[in-house]
């Protein structure tokens, strides 16, 4: 890590600046499916989810506070698919491009590791190249396109698959 920004597990008292920058990025991006922004409490219902140790939640902060987070999430509900989880990465707008969003995806894959995981997956807009390169810059690849499975802001969206097996 740079001397710019620091990058540690979220407490409870970052919830706030990590729903900000969740609900900028539902309401002028791509980047997420939800079409309208996530209320406290359904907030704090999904903070609950990343207290299990398996399902890390970090955050980069810097003098500013709190600028972007990442997460390790269930890819599926079956218990076979236990060892495999999806990353999800959030940097707020004008704080992008400044490496959080390497630091935090090489945080998370080594967690992934620590804690067992086998496999991490990203589910990635199509059109969102700055995540499609920052999953290929840390060994992920395509393994899959959902055609046409979102529309927001009027566009019919695709998903990119991008894995990276761990073991």
């Amino acid at each position: 890590m740079g001397p710019e920004f620091n990058l540690r597990k979220a407490t409870h008292e970052d919830l706030v600046q990590i729903n900000e920058i969740y609900n900028w990025a539902v309401l002028n991006t791509v980047a997420t499916f939800d079409l309208e922004e996530r209320s406290l409490e359904r907030a704090e219902r999904w903070f609950e989810s990343h207290l299990d140790p398996y399902y890390p939640l970090f955050v980069v902060e810097n003098q500013r506070g709190v600028t972007g987070w990442g997460s390790l999430s269930p890819f599926h509900t079956r218990p076979a698919y236990k060892e495999s989880g999806e990353f999800s990465i959030y940097i707020a707008p004008e704080w992008s491009g400044k490496s959080m969003g390497d630091a935090l995806l090489e945080t998370l894959c080594k967690e992934a590791r620590k804690l067992g995981y086998h496999t991490l997956l990203g589910l990635i807009t199509a059109t969102n190249e700055k995540s499609l390169n920052l999953a290929l810059k840390h060994g992920f690849f395509e393994t899959g396109k959902y055609r046409e499975v979102g529309k927001k802001f009027e566009q019919c969206l695709d998903v990119i698959v991008m894995q990276r097996i761990l073991a």
